[in-house]
């Protein structure tokens, strides 16, 4: 009797959906006039999307910051106090 195997019949490749098959730029290149203008560099595109993509991560880290410096203010208090 043959050994079980864990991997599955059938199955060529990792399972994707349908919006992690689009190729970045893909759609872009489709909906572009024949001659576009100069695009942007690169990294001002991804931080511009990521800033799209993320607008409550600024926020967060504001959040954050704001509660560290008074949770350090209270323990600077708290060591004078206390010593």
């Amino acid at each position: 009797m043959g050994k079980k195997s864990r991997r599955r019949r059938g199955a060529s490749g990792p399972r994707l959906s349908a919006a992690q098959l689009v190729q970045p730029g893909e759609q872009a290149a489709a909906l572009a006039p024949a001659v576009a203008p100069q695009a942007p560099k690169a990294s001002a595109r991804a931080f511009r999307d990521l800033r799209e993509e993320y607008p409550y991560v600024v926020a967060d880290l504001k959040r954050i910051a704001i509660i560290a410096a008074v949770m350090l203010v209270l323990l600077l208090g708290l060591a004078f106090l206390l010593v």
